[in-house]
């Protein structure tokens, strides 16, 4: 049986082994191996997770003891949708969407809506955030370890 809960320091070897293996079978098709390497070492040491635990709204899911997912949100100003990955062998069986809900249940009545940044060419997860109520604001390129990377800016109303 799966349990959502808030993470702790303790879960940071698991948050980062989900990231990767999702990172891996998801970027590696879309950019180079060094890009998508920097990228996982720069979001998910050591040092940057527990700080993100202290800051954000950090929620892990566990099945069998293991965590298999994760979702974080940074809250202030607006709510954002900053990480939500589940590991690949574990998609498609409904822990992605418990995690949106679980966050979300959390800031229901703090904020109006919730915005997210999805990579264009991940067209797994563009329309996993349109069938829960994204819409696209915009398109636009960021340049990151010298790779252009084609993102979208996505909103959903909560109220």
């Amino acid at each position: 049986m799966h349990k959502i809960r808030k993470a702790t320091p303790e879960d940071v070897v698991g948050i980062r082994d989900v990231a990767t293996k999702a990172w891996y079978n998801t970027y590696l098709n879309i950019y180079a191996a060094k890009t998508v390497n920097e990228l996982l070492a720069a979001s998910y040491n050591e040092q940057h997770l527990l700080k993100r635990l202290e800051d954000q709204l950090f929620l892990v899911v566990e099945e069998e003891g293991s965590i298999i997912g994760f979702a974080t949100f940074i809250y202030g100003t607006e709510l954002f949708l900053s990480a939500h990955y589940v590991r690949p062998s574990w998609q498609h069986h409904g822990y992605g969407s418990k995690l949106l809900t679980e966050g979300l249940s959390y800031f229901h009545d703090d904020y109006n809506e919730v915005f997210l940044e999805v990579d264009n060419k991940n067209d797994e997860a563009v329309t996993f955030y349109e069938q829960k109520g994204f819409e696209k604001l915009r398109s636009y390129t960021h340049v990151m370890y010298g790779e252009a990377m084609d993102l979208a800016l996505m909103r959903k109303t909560l109220n």
